[in-house]
């Protein structure tokens, strides 16, 4: 089964894929946080550097685009293809209230007409402009807005269109990402689904993924992510292999240093992406939370070395218990 990284906003971005696939290789993809679309179709500043592909060498990247409006969205997939991407999948599942308000991510399930127009003026688009063979359309989505009911639905709507993978993230909008997943509500699209399907949601250790392949064995792909983040390893353990040991993930926390340095100015906002990584990580060290006090309360990146430093000298990993 192939494995998937899902995008977290802020926290996926080219610096972390770039040392995850040095040092965890296994991806068959990669996902961008979500860029959104505009009405020139160009990116610059961040998200540019981002989609660069001088900055993927060697990664399996598929940009993700957020947007409503059918032209600003084909406008962006003709710089996708310009860049030589040859898949872009389109964000219908992100919760974020700011992100729904405007009716885009997983605001886009209120109102399946709108929906529907909006696919069928895309891929008509793409037909004219003779990007429909060039470029596979996939596509991130949730189980609906409010009961995981509304599936039925949208099951039959995206089964018009040629999408090229159906990614379910198995919660609906208003879950965000508090309740637990509804296996129910996937498994509408997993007995539907004229596409190949791919689960997302809460695979966190080779037994979840386990679990879930004894109900759904023939799923095309999982995505993992939150549970990624936390443990860079995860895809290989799924597939029967070790753990990440103790000088892996002292690596890998030394390359996410330096790609950071190298992306980002300002000491302070280097120190915000490494907290942010490191919230995650300490999900694999026990007896860790005076050292995630010190890694946290870190002002200077000389305390931040410190305070990783004694991390790895003082508590023990999780995969060596």
């Amino acid at each position: 089964m192939k494995i998937y990284y899902a995008p977290l906003e802020s926290i996926t971005g080219y610096p972390l894929r770039n040392a995850h696939h040095v040092l965890f290789p296994g991806i068959d993809k990669y996902y961008t946080p979500f860029l959104s679309a505009n009405e020139s179709g160009r990116f610059t500043g961040r998200e540019g550097r981002d989609i660069a592909p001088g900055n993927n060498v060697g990664i399996p990247l598929i940009p993700q685009l957020l947007g409503k409006n059918s032209e600003q969205i084909l406008r962006a997939v003709e710089t996708m293809h310009g860049l030589g991407y040859r898949e872009v999948n389109l964000n219908l599942g992100c919760p974020s209230g700011t992100v729904t308000a405007k009716g885009k991510g997983a605001g886009m399930l209120r109102d399946l007409s709108l929906l529907d127009s909006f696919f069928e003026e895309l891929f008509e688009g793409m037909e004219r402009s003779g990007f429909r063979e060039a470029v596979r359309i996939s596509v991130k989505t949730r189980l609906g807005i409010y009961e995981p009911s509304e599936a039925e639905a949208l099951v039959r709507l995206y089964n018009r269109y040629p999408i090229s993978e159906l990614i379910v993230h198995a919660r609906v909008l208003r879950d965000m990402y508090r309740s637990p997943v509804s296996l129910e509500g996937f498994s509408v699209f997993y007995e539907n689904a004229e596409m190949p399907l791919v689960y997302n949601g809460d695979i966190c250790s080779r037994e979840d993924y386990l679990e879930l392949l004894s109900r759904f064995p023939d799923v095309f792909a999982v995505m993992l992510g939150r549970g990624l983040v936390g443990n860079p390893a995860l895809a290989r353990e799924i597939r029967g292999g070790a753990g990440a040991d103790r000088e892996e993930l002292w690596q890998y926390t030394e390359l996410l240093l330096r790609n950071y340095q190298e992306e980002i100015s300002g000491e302070r906002n280097i120190l915000f992406k490494l907290k942010e990584n490191w919230s995650y990580l300490y999900s694999r060290f026990a007896g860790a939370e005076k050292c995630r006090k010190e890694l946290r309360k870190a002002s200077t990146l000389l305390e931040y070395k410190a305070a990783v430093r004694r991390t790895f000298a003082e508590c023990s990993l999780l995969s060596e218990e």
